[in-house]
């Protein structure tokens, strides 16, 4: 008898393990929308129409329903025109600037052995300022082509105060327009004693509130270009030397000279990386430059970051990059393998970087001139 209420109090609990594995399924929850950037006075009427599409893989169960969860105001804000809030793919037009946000979840049922009732149970998704919704303001863009940049910063300046815009990258990009044209005019601005810091504060706080790409629409990519390559080449590489076709810390013998050339360029990598989308682009500069600074635990932490960084970047990280972003990262990457490969007295370091980025400089000359010539394109680590 003692046996049997053992081999039961045994049983039990394995019965029961058993009876709640066989009824967990772990369903997957994910999403699609067409776009996470759009304008509210665009000429085409369905610019500002974005379809919102769920995924459900079932591992077992059954799905009963999906519900959609924005922020903003229906109908005021956004207003549905396909599908609504409780089917698969919903499509919502959007008419008020803001950053929008949205809750999915999905309720689902599976059954248990030898029970008679299905359960139910529901996962959900919380997928956070997914979809930035702007306007172009043709106004601003006008104003800038006359060169009116007094006027450009006042009237930017009255966008970014308004609620609307408080998340919005854009006046803060017309802003640095602004105040780089005051800058390279040498305009009197009564409020502002130092433009070029503006604008260099102006582009690092709307890149922070970029987060679905303003940044990208070409209009703005080409301007923050052209101000990143005379950022580039008058504080960074000004301040270093040439040797066999890339930049490298200056080499003369004034110690005075050099220290204050480190300073300037390490500055000027510091700033670069708040003025780009991509900071990873200046990143292996600045690791070099330290490292020849002496400031070698510094420069070691950002080798060990970004090395491991450059291999996750995706052909669209390349493609957003700018031109400057590109060739800030390709003399970075060449400084950098150099240096390591004197430091380690090995290549692999080296190789490690120039392999993760040989397709995107494929048809890059000083890229493969370099990789070829000092690397034996790394056939032999």
């Amino acid at each position: 008898m003692k046996f049997l209420i053992l081999l039961f109090a045994i049983g039990l609990p394995i019965l029961f393990t058993s009876k709640v594995n066989a009824q967990a399924p772990n369903p997957a929850l994910s999403y699609s929308q067409s776009e996470r950037l759009v304008f509210v006075d665009n000429e085409k009427n369905d610019d500002n129409v974005v379809t919102f599409e769920a995924k459900f893989k079932p591992d077992g169960c059954k799905k009963t329903g999906v519900i959609w969860e924005f922020n903003g105001t229906p109908k005021k804000d956004w207003e549905i025109v396909k599908g609504n809030l409780e089917t698969d793919v919903v499509k919502i037009k959007f008419k008020a600037v803001g950053i929008y946000s949205f809750t999915l979840t999905a309720t689902y049922q599976y059954t248990v052995p030898g029970e008679e009732e299905a359960e139910e149970d529901e996962v959900s998704i919380e997928a956070e300022s997914i979809l930035t919704v702007t306007k172009n303001l043709d106004e601003l863009t006008q104003i800038h082509a006359d060169s009116n940049y007094l006027k450009l910063v006042k009237k930017a300046s009255a966008y970014l105060v308004k609620p609307e815009y408080l998340e919005d990258p854009t006046p803060n990009i017309f802003l640095a327009k602004g105040y780089y044209g005051i800058y390279k005019k040498q305009l009197d601005d009564p409020i502002v004693d130092d433009p070029l810091s503006a604008t260099v504060d102006c582009i690092a706080a709307a890149m922070e509130l970029d987060l679905n790409g303003v940044y990208n629409v070409s209009i703005h990519k080409i301007w923050l270009n052209k101000f990143q390559i005379e950022w580039f080449n008058n504080e960074i590489i000004g301040n270093l030397d040439e040797e066999d076709g890339y930049y490298i810390p200056y080499s003369g013998s004034d110690k005075e000279i050099k220290q204050e050339r480190n300073d300037l360029s390490i500055e000027g990598c510091e700033v670069y990386a708040s003025i780009s989308k991509y900071p990873i682009s200046i990143k292996l500069m600045e690791a070099a430059l330290r490292y020849d600074a002496k400031d070698i635990k510094t420069a070691n932490s950002i080798w060990k970051t970004e090395i491991a960084k450059l291999s996750e970047l995706s052909e669209d990280d390349f493609e957003n990059m700018t031109e400057t972003d590109l060739s800030a990262l390709k003399y970075g990457a060449m400084l950098s393998s150099s240096m390591l490969t004197e430091i380690s007295a090995s290549n692999s370091q080296a190789c490690q970087i120039l392999n993760s980025l040989k397709k995107v400089f494929e048809y890059d000359r000083t890229f493969n001139a370099f990789f070829k010539t000092k690397y034996n394109n790394c056939t032999e680590e």
